[in-house]
């Protein structure tokens, strides 16, 4: 039998299986939930608008406001962004969340994807890199001969 210990270590980032009850109460409002992870509040309304995060909660005189979980989503759509991950992935990655550990491994599959296409493009840079500092070099030549 799984000890709450071990299933809590097991928990992903904005999962809601496992969690008290009052991470899912809104509490933060949008300038809160901003200073507490590090995303400003004008992307946290972008990552609304375009569907990347389900709309805040709102207080009856329209004030956004964001839960403990919702916050664990926000930092996890963010490192996504960050990483590069395309607007569409990312809705579909969370939408995956929201259906339960049944689809870890297609979020798993969704993540690998993305490291692959990292990896490829980190190649590249490589190689341009190599072609650029081969080309300062050629140009270090040429302006010493010069002297």
């Amino acid at each position: 039998m799984e000890d709450s210990n071990e299933k809590s270590q097991d928990r992903l980032l904005g999962e809601s299986d496992g969690v008290p009850s009052e991470w899912m109460q809104p509490q933060y409002s949008i300038g809160r939930a901003a200073e507490r992870t590090g995303v400003p509040a004008d992307t946290l309304r972008y990552y609304e608008r375009e569907g990347i995060m389900a709309p805040a909660g709102r207080t009856s005189g329209g004030s956004r406001r964001y839960s403990e979980l919702d916050l664990e989503k926000i930092a996890c759509a963010h490192w996504l962004r960050e990483a590069g991950v395309p607007i569409a992935v990312i809705k579909h990655f969370d939408a995956l969340r929201d259906q339960g550990r049944e689809t870890v491994s297609a979020r798993r599959s969704l993540l690998i994807a993305h490291r692959d296409e990292l990896q490829r493009r980190r190649d590249r840079i490589e190689a341009s890199m190599v072609a650029i500092e081969e080309k300062i070099a050629k140009y270090d030549r040429i302006m010493e001969a010069r002297r």
